[in-house]
């Protein structure tokens, strides 16, 4: 995207209450034109999406979000979205090059340090069928839920949410991301309960509006068959945190590859390129969870 316009300075009370909340919306960061562009790609993938129904595809019927129970016929509409949009058949770098506009660029600098990394990326919409209600969750496995407060005070990862049509899916317990649960909290949890909670916030984002988010923070997703949410579900880590590689190995070493990272900006091309020289693991652990697994 070309940087032709001036960026919004990010004050430190905008970093200050990232870090106090674990949520903040950055409001109307697309301008009209680079929206459009943005949507029109979006919508490509999503027809793509309906057609193919490749790995991936998000399908929600009746509470049960496996393809398997879907009749094939309402597939395609049962969607409500699709992870990771880098692999060679989804590809549209214009998407990719969200991490290379200027004000996403400058956000993840300043709330993850000198060398952030692309993560997963995927694209959320409107199941048209039935309507999806999740419940109350942290975006690890509940074995590491307690180990969330000792994390440390440097920010792990950041995900966000660039809504490219009205977006009021997400609701969030603002400061839940770096303290236990309350005890009302971790009933929530265990019974999958989308029963209102103290505190809880819903997150209502216009065409353009980003909402960037500690995936640590207890939250949910929800969406009526009505609505017409098309979102960029994004992900970048630290690269100090230890790198778990995920989904596919061959749509791995494709993101890692010059042939993918050539086709990018200038400045969405090193969020790739530091892939190859993180540190590995193989567990997944608090900072590493997989990313397609999960997204509201």
């Amino acid at each position: 995207m070309p940087d032709n316009r001036m960026t919004k300075t990010l004050l430190p009370s905008q970093t200050d209450a990232f870090q106090r909340e674990g949520y903040l919306i950055d409001r109307g960061v697309f301008s009209p034109s680079e929206l459009s562009d943005l949507r029109a790609l979006a919508e490509r993938v999503q027809r793509k999406t309906r057609e193919l129904l490749p790995p991936g595809t998000r399908y929600w019927f009746g509470g049960k979000d496996e393809g398997a129970v879907i009749p094939d016929a309402l597939k395609p509409l049962a969607t409500w979205g699709i992870n990771e949009i880098t692999r060679p058949s989804l590809f549209e770098p214009g998407l990719v090059n969200v991490f290379a506009h200027p004000r996403v660029h400058e956000m993840l600098h300043a709330l993850l340090g000198p060398e952030p990394r692309a993560w997963g990326i995927k694209i959320l919409w409107t199941p048209k069928v039935v309507g999806y209600d999740l419940h109350w969750h942290r975006d690890l496995s509940e074995a590491l839920y307690d180990v969330v407060p000792n994390k440390p005070r440097a920010q792990d990862h950041v995900q966000f949410n660039a809504a490219l049509n009205v977006d009021d899916c997400f609701l969030v317990i603002p400061g839940s991301h770096r303290r236990p649960l309350t005890e009302q909290e971790w009933t929530s949890v265990r019974q999958r309960s989308t029963a209102k909670l103290p505190g809880e916030v819903t997150t209502a984002l216009e065409p353009g509006d980003i909402l960037y988010m500690d995936a640590h923070t207890l939250h949910r997703g929800r969406s009526s068959v009505e609505g017409d949410r098309l979102t960029l579900h994004y992900s970048a880590q630290a690269q100090w945190v230890p790198l778990k590689e995920w989904g596919d190995p061959d749509d791995f070493a494709w993101i890692s590859s010059d042939s993918f990272q050539d086709q990018l900006e200038p400045n969405a091309r090193p969020l790739y390129a530091r892939l190859r020289t993180a540190v590995r693991t193989d567990e997944a652990g608090i900072h590493n969870k997989e990313p397609t697994r999960y997204g509201d």
